[in-house]
């Protein structure tokens, strides 16, 4: 009798960690590619020696005939890219064990995912689709926002993919037109969704569903410093305390969220940010969080949404509630203002011993590397990884950090 398998849709990123910790449990991995070659930046993080078989999407019946073959448990997407074929492909395999097809849309397509917030009644920021400037214009008229932030995005994308942020008085033309592009996931943009722009504190939200009933994995809080294109990089990550009120009402808000998505089997992250009219949804991905929170969620919890998925198909455990905490966890980002040479960098050497809540880093320059500047997560000079019990020794390694980042020299 052949073994079980899950089958995984492009397993990049978070991705990559599905079929280890399934085969820990007797279980093999089947992978299923939507591009023939991936782009180069995720051919980098996935081994493709953890799968029995790799299959790239074509006739859809074909490849669910042949994934049938394999026993599976469930399909799942490794990474944003394959929310759509794996939710497909589940209803062939394994009927009632995705989300609803019906809702396929809103959850990958942001002017739909606005229109579905809307008939379910949830609280929302004010946006427009158009591939006009013209038609921008005066939607922005109507609504009052001519002398407001807004945002600028293609509808479909991911992570800040094309997206920027217009202030009061800035040339919003220009980057309209810059979006009519393709991104980084090879898809054209041929519409430009654009929104008011979210002020407040802003949360990320991972969570679990199974049948329809959402677990609460984590919730983070993350910090970002101002810049001049309005977006802001992050500065660290951090993971809120379960009895914090502003989890209840994140919680309360994102099951609403995922409901009217279509959202009823397995991970999905949102990001929130609290407004003074209370929560306002950013961007939702019915997929795994990123592998750093993925991380981070069980030093500090025990669990992730890998652990939670493992136990939802091989176990038949429903949607747990909250988390619990075990440690504080953070991850503290470090940028450079400029490009150019690095130095005074030595003391990246000695963060495990300066740091008693030091679990790891993640520093690929080091002392003469040329350096971008930080614009993003992307061009950040990397990340360390902290975890104790002691919240105020949390503080006190963060602030370490920071004496190191700022004294050192770009030229």
């Amino acid at each position: 009798m052949s073994r079980r398998s899950i089958v995984v849709v492009d397993p990049f990123a978070a991705g990559k960690t599905v079929a280890p910790a399934f085969a820990a449990r007797g279980v093999d991995a089947v992978a299923v590619l939507t591009a023939a070659m991936p782009p180069s930046w995720l051919r980098r993080v996935w081994n493709p020696a953890d799968y029995r078989e790799l299959h790239a999407l074509g006739d859809l019946d074909e490849l669910a005939a042949t994934l049938t073959g394999h026993d599976p448990v469930a399909v799942v997407a490794g990474a944003d890219t394959g929310t759509e074929a794996a939710e497909t492909l589940s209803e062939l395999v394994v009927p009632g064990r995705s989300n609803d097809l019906t809702l396929s849309s809103a959850r990958r397509d942001r002017w739909q995912r606005d229109v579905a917030l809307r008939t379910a009644e949830v609280p929302h920021l004010r946006q427009t689709s158009s591939e006009s400037p013209d038609a921008v214009a005066a939607w922005l008229r109507r609504e009052g926002l001519e002398s407001s932030p807004i945002v600028l995005k293609p509808e479909h994308s991911g992570d800040t993919d094309d997206v920027f942020v217009a202030m009061p008085g800035d040339d919003w033309r220009t980057s309209f037109n810059r979006v009519l592009v393709v991104n980084r996931t090879t898809f054209r943009n041929d519409r430009v969704l654009v929104r008011e722009l979210a002020v407040g504190t802003e949360y990320e939200v991972d969570t679990y569903s199974v049948d329809g009933g959402h677990g609460l994995v984590a919730v983070w809080h993350c910090a970002k410093e101002g810049t001049d294109d309005g977006l802001g990089i992050f500065r660290s990550n951090t993971l809120v305390a379960p009895s914090d009120p502003v989890v209840g009402v994140l919680f309360g808000y994102v099951s609403r969220v995922l409901d009217a998505t279509g959202v009823r089997n397995g991970p999905a992250q949102a990001q929130v940010v609290i407004t003074a009219d209370g929560p306002r949804l950013v961007e939702i991905g019915a997929r795994l969080a990123g592998p750093e929170q993925q991380e981070l969620a069980l030093l500090g919890t025990g669990e992730n949404q890998v652990t939670r998925m493992v136990s939802h198909h091989l176990d038949g455990a429903g949607a747990a509630g909250r988390y619990e905490q075990l440690q504080h966890v953070r991850s503290v980002y470090l940028a450079s203002p400029a490009a150019g040479e690095l130095a005074n960098s030595v003391r990246f050497d000695e963060l495990a011993s300066l740091l008693p809540s030091y679990q790891r880093d993640v520093l690929p320059y080091r002392e003469g590397s040329m350096v971008p500047r930080t614009a993003d997560l992307r061009t950040s000079l990397g990340h360390v990884v902290l975890a104790t019990t002691d919240a105020e020794q949390l503080e006190r390694d963060e602030a370490t950090v920071r004496e190191i980042e700022a004294g050192l020299i770009v030229v």
